[in-house]
């Protein structure tokens, strides 16, 4: 197993067109098998996404059977750059909190 972390920049996405991605895909209710995490952020030309996933190519297949479908479907075709490195460390001494700010955060289900 190559665990990796997957990072995804992509121009010109809005809140509005990110969230309405997400809720096509349902990811949130029914996450992928192989995604350990998931974080993104607005930045000054749309959305970084950066993830930790089992493999890159579980990432891949996920793209390829949910991603792209729900992209073509709501017609939201960004210029998209996607890179993956090896996962060498991770620390998280307040995770179990998280869960608590889902609900809190601007990019959060129902937002």
């Amino acid at each position: 197993m190559s665990v990796v972390v997957m990072t995804m920049n992509v121009n010109g996405l809005s809140h509005k067109e990110f969230r309405s991605i997400l809720d096509e895909m349902g990811v949130e209710a029914r996450p992928e098998h192989g995604i350990y995490e998931h974080i993104s952020h607005p930045t000054d030309t749309g959305f970084r996404i950066i993830e930790i996933w089992e493999s890159q190519d579980g990432f891949e297949e996920f793209a390829g059977r949910r991603l792209k479908p729900a992209i073509a479907k709501l017609d939201v075709q960004r210029e998209t750059t996607i890179s993956f490195h090896p996962l060498h460390n991770f620390f998280g001494p307040r995770i179990a909190e998280l869960p608590a700010l889902i609900g809190k955060l601007p990019g959060g289900p129902h937002r």
